[in-house]
């Protein structure tokens, strides 16, 4: 009996612990010992782990690997020494006692596996929300200049690379290319303080070091400075010896971690949209016939993403059905797309302040581009159909106009299609649109914000141009000209409205009364653009005056956002004088107050006519003894090269008074710039 309960705990152990084998361990060092014995240790592995898979905590292709498990690698390339190997008997498989105690990690391999703050190598610090590669391409495609110097590329010296050495303003060179890679340092997975080793020098030893699989070119292409000039050396420089420079030491030895994500940080840095770059007929046949990278594939089935994004962006000229000499720049494109999306991006020049109208006409889509008073229209004929609604979104420094059509079936295209431009031509009558308002918002006492949207499609105004709208009162058309203030001002923002008009009312107006009576949903007929103000005169300008009075303060909106937001030059200070009989005309206090909190560069000061006995601030109306007295007489005294400029906007009494006191205090005419209805 006894016998037999032998056998039977025998076997009960067999099958608990049958398959415990004695595996090799295998250790970092820094160095190999050949003095010390080789130490010969076992570990356990239970044969519930029958297959062999990465730990779950490695992430997927889309996230950072964590290395905080025991199968982590090391974090940086160490050679492995083997220890000898030890194979039990068969008893000792058939006996788990005989089997030896798993073995408890040693001080050296706690270190060597600990990683980073992240738990992953190539993370010193955790990214911010909002940070991610995919936020990265799409601040790249947002049209916003990265590259600190307006996007024009230039050849770049290594004294002028050295001083741009610091977080606020930091450029590296890699490969004879420099980088202005001062937005790019909040994105960089291995934190600021990697990407800043290799600010103000040329870091191609350094990049080489860490991850020369990386594809920089398209990761950083919209951070393009120009290239990297060297003067001839010296006859000493040639024959001199000298110390290994210390920057080749100032990043880490790559790990064996960044193997593993080479090939999908590979991929996913080509989802950067080509500025520059054309495609050749060659490749866009190939572009098309090709079926998305099974990387591509794992991206756009991915839970963690809310849509998927595009295995190939292209870019090209576009093709024009004449040509002549008499016509504007060749416009550019480029387009994007996830499974739900289409973006088509259109380039017009640095400083072309363009404007222009989207809408879809019989499964076209058809985009109409106004710059500098020529018009031209682009006509897509998509892959698959697309649906309204669509945005557009002017970037007035960069010259870029991008439209956004929602896709009318979940899927990756192949092209965007085929496009088409038509024959540059002048403006010589303004387009109509037959719009509808969307909502309708109070401003001040006496002031309505009207949002307009057109019937189909979508409108954008060129900066510092205005519309006129139309409304058959009595039999007869009346018209009136107002400017759109913008997205974000007032207490009302509606995406949908490219169209925001401030209209205040006169109860004696022939039109006012009626314009802020509308009800949402009424039709509006507006007509535009109108307007002869010229961008490319700011070009140089680091000093703006904006001299307002009442609703004179529309055309001031957008350019008092421009100047505040480009990058080269960078503005130095923006004056805003804003005239109003009584502090409750002031129009768009908060939005004024709330960005002299967030951005010291811009002073905005109230003068009342006719203000009450409470009001402290500056009193009378537009002299030549006020303006000195706020802006300062010397400021006004311009160079040759124009750094001051100053626009105007008022009744016509208003404007040209002050357009007289400028001069008067020594302004020249040139940059005096006065916006008539």
């Amino acid at each position: 009996m006894s016998n037999t309960r032998d056998k039977k705990e025998e076997s009960n152990d067999l099958k608990n612990n049958s398959l415990q084998i004695a595996l090799p361990t295998v250790l970092c060092n820094d160095e190999s010992t050949p003095d010390k014995p080789n130490v010969s240790k076992t570990i356990s592995l239970q044969s519930s782990e029958s297959k062999l898979s990465l730990p779950s905590n490695l992430g997927t292709p889309t996230s950072p690997l964590r290395l905080s498990s025991p199968l982590s690698l090391p974090t940086s390339p160490i050679p492995f020494v083997k220890t000898s190997l030890q194979v039990g008997s068969n008893k000792s498989l058939a006996n788990p006692r005989l089997s030896s105690s798993p073995v408890k990690p040693t001080q050296q391999s706690t270190n060597m596996n600990s990683g980073s703050a992240t738990g992953n190598p190539r993370n010193k610090c955790a990214l911010q929300p909002g940070h991610s590669l995919m936020d990265w391409i799409r601040l790249g495609n947002s049209g916003k200049d990265l590259t600190g110097v307006g996007g024009r590329i230039r050849p770049v010296h290594p004294s002028e690379l050295a001083t741009h050495n610091k977080k606020n303003d930091a450029w590296l060179a890699i490969r004879g290319r420099v980088y202005n890679i001062t937005h790019y340092l909040p994105y960089h997975p291995g934190g600021p303080e990697e990407l800043m080793r290799g600010a103000g020098i040329d870091a191609t030893d350094l990049f080489d070091k860490v991850h020369p699989w990386v594809n920089y070119d398209s990761l950083l292409a919209k951070c393009l400075v120009g290239p990297l000039r060297f003067d001839r050396p010296d006859a000493e420089e040639l024959i001199s010896t000298f110390n290994s420079s210390t920057k080749s030491e100032r990043l880490r030895e790559p790990s064996k971690a960044h193997e593993l994500v080479r090939k999908s940080m590979e991929n996913l840095a080509n989802c950067i949209t080509p500025v520059r770059k054309k495609m050749s007929n060659k490749n866009e046949e190939n572009a098309k016939g090709s079926p998305p990278s099974k990387i591509m594939q794992s991206l756009i089935h991915s839970s963690e993403l809310p849509v998927s994004i595009s295995r190939k962006a292209g870019s090209s000229t576009l093709r024009t059905d004449k040509d002549n000499g008499n016509t504007p720049p060749s416009l550019r494109f480029d387009w994007i797309q996830t499974s739900t999306k289409l973006t088509i991006s259109v380039y017009t020049g640095y400083l072309a302040n363009p404007g222009g109208c989207a809408r879809i006409t019989e499964g076209d889509l058809i985009i109409e581009v106004v710059t500098n008073g020529w018009l031209r229209t682009i006509k897509l004929v998509p892959e698959d159909a697309l649906q309204e609604p669509l945005q557009l979104r002017v970037f007035a420094e960069s010259g870029k106009i991008e439209v956004i059509a929602q896709k009318a079936e979940l899927k990756i295209w192949k092209s965007c299609g085929d496009t088409n431009l038509s024959t540059a031509s002048k403006m010589t009558a303004p387009r109509t649109l037959e719009c509808r308002v969307e909502s309708i918002s109070s401003v001040t006492q006496d002031t309505m914000l009207l949002a307009l949207a057109p019937r189909s499609g979508t409108v954008a105004v060129p900066l510092g141009h205005h519309v006129r709208v139309h409304k058959t009162l009595s039999g007869s058309e009346c018209i009136r000209s107002y400017t759109p203030v913008g997205d974000n001002w007032g207490s009302s923002s509606d995406v949908s409205a490219p169209i925001r008009l401030a209209i205040k009312r006169y109860e004696s107006g022939a039109l006012s009364p009626t314009l802020t009576s509308l009800k949402i949903g009424d039709p509006i007929t507006v007509s535009g653009p109108y307007g002869n103000f010229e961008l490319h005169k700011l070009k140089t300008v680091t000093t703006m005056f904006l001299i307002a009075a009442g609703t004179g303060i529309t055309p001031m909106l957008g350019l008092l956002k421009f100047m505040l937001s480009r990058s080269n030059p960078r503005c130095e200070r923006v004056t805003l004088l804003f005239f109003n009989k009584t502090e409750d005309d002031i129009l768009f206090r908060a939005n004024f107050e709330e960005m002299m909190n967030q951005d010291d560069r811009l002073n905005v000061v109230h003068i009342l006519s006719n203000a009450n006995s409470t009001w402290v601030g500056h009193k009378g109306r537009i002299s030549k003894e006020l303006l000195s007295e706020i802006l300062g007489e010397a400021t006004f005294r311009s160079g040759d090269e124009c750094s001051h400029f100053a626009c105007l906007c008022g009744p016509t009494e208003f404007t040209h008074a002050g357009i007289d006191l400028l001069k008067n205090l020594g302004m020249k005419e040139m940059y005096i710039h006065a916006f008539i209805g």
